[in-house]
């Protein structure tokens, strides 16, 4: 093992500390329940607004009141969209 003179070795533990701690924030997140309101649904799925809130809509999709406004977990979402589901089931 070669050790180079100009090397920090604490500069390089700093760069190792603040990594953590930002991973350490990415894993809190990542087990936040994160929602989607109608209008990002729409931008999601290139659909109009009025389309989105048909969606929202229907009786069998996961939405929930969130104030005045409608939202979707993003679980419940994909939950909804790994049932095949056809026209002829909201006729």
């Amino acid at each position: 093992m070669t050790l180079n003179l100009y090397t920090d070795i604490d500069k390089q533990i700093k760069k190792l500390d603040e990594l953590l701690i930002k991973y350490e924030q990415l894993e809190k997140q990542g087990k936040k329940m994160h929602f989607v309101t109608i209008k990002e649904f729409a931008e999601m799925r290139g659909c109009s607004i009025k389309i989105s809130q048909d969606i929202f809509n229907l009786p069998d999709f996961p939405s929930e009141d969130f104030g005045k406004e409608k939202v979707v977990s993003l679980e419940a979402l994909r939950e909804f969209y790994m049932t095949k589901r056809s026209k002829k089931d909201y006729e």
